[in-house]
């Protein structure tokens, strides 16, 4: 294994905080962080056009760590053009938002993994170990949460799964409108849709059952 990690984190303290933690204490080498999505993509582009040579091939990344928001664009964006292009790449989500909503947007996109930037540096390391070996990783505090959402998911159309993903974001109904191109009666008829189906009687007791 190369143990080759690429960052993708528009906070540039953060960002270099990570490489230096990695490179100094463990095993993983960083030769290439960027602070958006573009310049993510156009580097995989040119590497992945002079995979020629042993020296340019242990280049390439084994697995990217994506901040959930970047300029301009969402790290889910950037995992799905990722795993679309490169599907040989597994993607790990770092964030500071922890809710289950922001999980089932990561494992939509194709992301391999998902931890809080306050979680511990063991466990971000134990994370990238499991993704690396094929695995898929979750903080353990996450897990309950995100099990209560896929014993639900199933029974969801993908527009409803959408609009689920959603609520437990804590989007208002105007950035769901914008966001999936949808008139606000639409929105509204989604949104009580999901209620009955699910079992509650408003966006309060939805985000409280699935927290």
């Amino acid at each position: 294994m190369k143990n080759i990690v690429y960052i993708v984190d528009d906070h540039n303290m953060v960002r270099i905080g990570l490489k230096a933690w990695l490179e100094n204490h463990t095993e993983w080498r960083v030769p290439k962080d960027f602070a958006s999505s573009k310049e993510c993509i156009s580097c995989l582009e040119c590497i992945s056009s002079m995979r020629k040579t042993k020296a340019e091939e242990m280049l390439f990344p084994e697995i990217i760590i994506v901040d959930v928001q970047l300029i301009n664009e969402t790290g889910f964006a950037l995992v799905k053009k990722i795993k679309e292009k490169w599907p040989e790449i597994k993607c790990v989500m770092y964030s500071m938002f922890d809710t289950t909503g922001f999980v089932l947007q990561a494992k939509d996109s194709g992301a391999s993994g998902y931890i809080s930037k306050v979680a511990k540096e063991e466990e971000l390391l134990h994370c990238l170990e499991v993704v690396q070996n094929g695995g898929t990783y979750l903080e353990q505090y996450m897990q309950e949460a995100q099990n209560k959402v896929d014993s639900i998911i199933s029974i969801l159309s993908k527009q409803e799964r959408n609009i689920f993903e959603a609520l437990l974001q804590d989007k208002s109904n105007k950035q769901i409108c914008d966001e999936f191109f949808l008139s606000s009666r639409t929105v509204e008829n989604y949104t009580s849709r999901l209620y009955a189906k699910i079992g509650v009687k408003n966006r309060e007791e939805l985000v409280e059952k699935f927290k």
